[in-house]
């Protein structure tokens, strides 16, 4: 299964703050939903809620550690509760997309393949960082560079990284 990372990222690292995220860039928003449409993503509880509903069009697994939150899903299609990080190694998707949050990404970078980053150009505070890349392990693939404009308050860029063999 190839594990990939998905996120939107300021300039210092940030992710988000009281559960959200801090900018709204309707690009990264189409590129998140054309990379994710027709694939399984993977969310912590914390995501879940900010997100407000599962995902369509797509395969949802929530990661949390009380299910008994979450029980009311169980009956809804396309999604899947697990207590455990570990259980995805039994999962049996071809891709799965971690979409957050803080602690999930940490919690699988060192098994992931690829990082679908947007990097927002700005420095913005938060209370969720994205881990930070080691470029000893991580291999920059493309860079693509956009300047703000009357739908993008800031400049940002979507870079992919592959996991150096």
């Amino acid at each position: 299964m190839k594990i990939v990372l998905i996120a939107a990222v300021s300039k210092n690292g940030f992710i988000g703050k009281n559960n959200q995220l801090m900018w709204h860039l309707p690009n990264d928003l189409k590129r998140f939903k054309n990379l994710t449409t027709g694939e399984t993503v993977l969310m912590g509880r914390k995501t879940f809620e900010s997100i407000g509903k599962i995902l369509p069009e797509r395969k949802n697994i929530i990661l949390t550690r009380n299910k008994i939150n979450l029980l009311y899903l169980r009956n809804q299609k396309n999604i899947r509760i697990i207590s455990s990080i570990k259980q995805i190694e039994y999962l049996t998707y071809k891709k799965i997309f971690i979409i957050g949050g803080e602690k999930t990404y940490e919690s699988i970078i060192e098994k992931a393949h690829t990082i679908e980053l947007t990097v927002v150009h700005e420095k913005f505070h938060g209370d969720a960082k994205f881990p930070k890349i080691d470029t000893k392990k991580w291999k920059k693939i493309y860079e693509f560079f956009y300047e703000k404009d009357k739908n993008h308050l800031f400049n940002y860029s979507f870079i992919r990284f592959e996991k150096k063999k």
